[in-house]
């Protein structure tokens, strides 16, 4: 990263040097494909002679003695600012992996169904101790600049990874999972609260492979799912000539006898006799003995490593329809471990930069080098994720300062959310930020917001949803 005011000689050289870097690229892409496209063959070669092209150019620039010496003198800034981002980044690494060992010390009593030792508590203490920050002994702004500019780019290539894992890892997330691990591996049941989008599926699924270590069993709620087929049912089978009828474990009866968490996503979908079942299973712990009625009332032994994970959609008047009010005795069954997952940024004031939108969107993009692509430039991402960020806090029901102007007025008397059906969750800024990025600059941002507008079903959404993002300066025209 260049200061503001560097030398128009290393702009210059700078531009060449990431002209060069997106040709080789293209290259290389196309040559991969050579073996089955005689076209891609041709653009490779061309390819190449382009970069030959921008090498030239840079060669006649650096034969200047002045550039020389100027893109020499950035060079080894360039390397020092790398040195201590180097230190930054393995201070990081220590970090994260003292705290991994304190989890697996803590993990390890849970499991035992004890409480720390004092010695244990003070290692966990120690493990846990901040690492002195490298920046601190950095007092040129610009080399400062520098350095923010490769830690940046070391966190986006962090979220990127994150992010393709399955869930990223915001202060939010991290708090949920530091809390609701040590419930899970001791066996207890944890339900996650939220609005559409906001991960909620992402986050019962990282709990499961990185809190408890077991690949779960998975039930969606949605459609005509019946009890039988969560706990089991008979099935008639040919054997040694003859028909027979055998009992075969439904999901959730396999991660009771198999000790492996299960995954109830959108509770409150499911039908209402098995959720009055439900109440009592959700007071099994392993060890513990559960009669299958459908198995003829045979018990099956909850193994260690059993435990429910269910998700819900807020339960909020004319949203999310065919879903299921929660009883106040099934969500009880949950004691401590009901976590409300908010959207990203939630609580921040209207004026605030929404970086966790941000770095959600920018981690979608980036490549592996944490660079983000020429098409969704990193001013255009803050503006979507300045529009996601006001329609989550609308569609939650936010009425304060900024937000109180997307909220009509009947709905602000009757205390409705400014929107009904329809947000810019970060599932769906993903979806269009990938969009954009992966069509080769013939996708503009503005159109693709364009066509999730025009697709909103909800009329008084669609104009709430338009004013948010033509307020972010983008333009629905089509």
């Amino acid at each position: 990263m260049l200061p503001f005011d560097a030398d128009p000689l290393l702009v210059e050289a700078s531009a060449l040097r990431d002209a060069a870097a997106r040709v080789r690229r293209a290259a290389a892409s196309d040559r991969a494909a050579s073996g089955r496209d005689a076209e891609a063959e041709a653009s490779a070669i061309a390819h190449d002679a382009e970069r030959r092209e921008i090498a030239a150019r840079l060669a006649s620039l650096l034969a200047d003695p002045h550039a020389r010496r100027l893109v020499d003198a950035e060079l080894d800034e360039r390397a020092r600012a790398l040195r201590v981002a180097v230190d930054a980044l393995r201070r990081r690494a220590r970090s994260a992996q003292r705290e991994r060992a304190a989890d697996r010390l803590l993990a390890r009593a849970i499991s035992g169904g004890r409480a720390l030792t004092g010695a244990e508590r003070d290692r966990v203490a120690e493990l846990r101790a901040p690492e002195p920050d490298a920046l601190d002994g950095v007092h040129s702004a610009e080399r400062r600049d520098r350095l923010l500019a490769i830690l940046g780019a070391a966190r986006l290539r962090e979220a990127r990874g994150q992010l393709r894992d399955g869930l990223l890892l915001t202060a939010q997330m991290r708090r949920i999972v530091a809390e609701a691990v040590p419930a899970l591996l001791q066996g207890e049941p944890v339900l996650l609260l939220g609005e559409t989008g906001g991960a909620k599926t992402a986050l019962a699924e990282h709990l499961s492979r990185r809190g408890a270590g077991r690949e779960p069993e998975f039930v969606s709620g949605y459609g005509d799912i019946t009890g039988a087929q969560l706990l089991g049912a008979h099935e008639l089978r040919a054997e040694a000539g003859a028909t027979v009828s055998a009992f075969v474990p439904g999901p959730l009866l396999r991660a009771m006898s198999e000790g492996r968490p299960i995954i109830l996503d959108e509770i409150n979908a499911m039908p209402a006799e098995f959720l009055k079942r439900l109440n009592r299973i959700l007071q099994l712990r392993p060890g513990d003995r559960y009669g299958v009625q459908e198995d003829g009332g045979r018990a099956v032994r909850v193994a260690r490593g059993f435990a429910i994970l269910a998700t819900a959609n807020e339960q909020t008047p004319h949203r999310y329809r065919g879903l299921e009010r929660l009883s106040a005795e099934l969500v009880n069954r949950f004691g401590a471990n009901a976590y409300r997952v908010h959207y990203p940024d939630a609580g921040l004031p209207y004026e605030r930069f929404p970086a966790e939108n941000a770095l959600i969107i920018a981690a979608a993009v980036a490549d592996a080098r944490g660079a983000l692509p020429e098409t969704l430039p990193y001013p255009q991402i803050v503006r979507l994720a300045r529009a996601a960020f006001v329609s989550q806090q609308v569609f939650a029901g936010a009425h304060g300062e900024g937000f109180a102007d997307f909220v009509s007025t009947e709905r602000e008397i009757d205390g409705r959310p400014g929107l009904e059906e329809s947000v810019l969750a970060p599932r769906t800024v993903v979806a269009l930020a990938r969009k954009v990025a992966g069509s080769a600059g013939t996708i503009t941002l503005d159109h693709a917001l364009h066509r999730f507008v025009d697709g909103v079903m909800h009329r008084e959404d669609r104009r709430v949803l338009a004013l948010i993002i033509a307020g972010q300066g983008f333009r629905l025209s089509g």
